[in-house]
């Protein structure tokens, strides 16, 4: 993955959760201390500065009340690695019972790209 790549993917991951967080009528403040976070954080994830984990972004699922595949973006990546990377996480996540099918679609979406 590109550091362009990164930045793209990182910045609509972001958007998606300030959209999720605005329609969940949640204040970055009150986000950030239910996730035990500084608001700056939020504010960074929210523009694609800071990467947030996938342990943070099931955190803010469970918070915002949305499925963990609407944070992630239908997004082309050439690099074969990342995709093999989430192809893992997915599986695992996925046999925890962790992800729903419509998130599966999002995200097996973004790893076939």
């Amino acid at each position: 993955m590109t550091d362009n790549d990164k930045k793209r993917f990182y910045s609509a991951v972001g958007q998606s959760i300030k959209e999720s967080r605005v329609v969940a009528e949640v204040s970055q403040a009150d986000l950030a201390r239910k996730v035990n976070m500084s608001r700056a954080s939020i504010v960074n994830i929210e523009k694609g500065r800071q990467q947030p984990s996938l342990h943070l972004l099931w955190s803010l699922s469970e918070i915002l009340d949305v499925e963990i595949g609407t944070f992630i973006p239908d997004f082309q990546s050439s690099n074969s690695e990342v995709k093999t990377i989430f192809d893992e996480l997915i599986k695992k996540s996925s046999a925890k019972g962790h992800i729903y099918e419509g998130s599966m679609d999002n995200l097996n979406s973004f790893i076939s790209q």
